[in-house]
């Protein structure tokens, strides 16, 4: 399902109709959770694992005028997004990199929002905790267990500060932590629908 998505962002782009109908089919997923992140236009925003259609950006930048960094691990990916967004003329306020979430090269955020296809959870959560400051927000999209295996998932929710439900097939759930000054999350449990 991963290769797929990741082959249909690089071919659907080129064409702008269909990069339309993929950007708005995740409208509601992300204004979710610029909601339950309470994103604003004074955030830095970074969006670990963007893809070749860089939606959950361009949607932030759309709705809250904030500032996004893009990263995503894959060059062509990256290479496509910024052609795209230039050509479309939706490059305001957004900026895509090369990059893997790796601590040592993580930009600073105020918020970050992790895609759904990032295999390693737990180890980014690890990564954004070791950078992020006090009141850094963090929002994940948890697959549903049959996806679980391909997509990876959050184990410890313990520190889960809030969620929100989606609906998707492949993903149910955004959650959101928030660092505390000791690098860790605090905990608040807070839910919306």
């Amino acid at each position: 399902m991963k290769k797929l998505f990741k082959s249909l962002e690089k071919t659907v782009g080129a064409f702008y109709p269909t990069f339309c109908l993929y950007h708005y089919l995740y409208k509601p997923v992300v204004e979710k959770e610029v909601e339950l992140a309470g994103i604003t236009k004074e955030d830095t925003v970074l969006n670990i694992g963007c893809g070749a259609i860089p939606f959950t950006a361009l949607h932030i930048v759309q709705m809250t005028g904030a500032k996004v960094i893009a990263l995503d691990k894959d060059p062509e990916a990256v290479r496509m997004a910024q052609h795209y967004l230039k050509k479309y003329g939706l490059d305001k306020n957004i900026e895509i990199r090369v990059g893997n979430g790796s601590p040592e090269k993580l930009p600073s955020f105020t918020v970050a929002l992790i895609a759904l296809h990032i295999k390693d959870k737990e180890q980014m959560l690890k990564n954004l905790k070791n950078v992020g400051s006090d009141g850094g927000r963090i929002v994940f999209r948890q697959p549903v267990e049959a996806y679980r295996e391909e997509y990876g998932g959050l184990c410890h929710l313990d520190e889960v500060h809030g969620k929100v439900f989606q609906n998707m097939k492949t993903f149910k759930q955004s959650y959101l932590f928030v660092l505390s000054s000791k690098g860790s999350s605090q905990r608040r449990g807070g839910e919306t629908s």
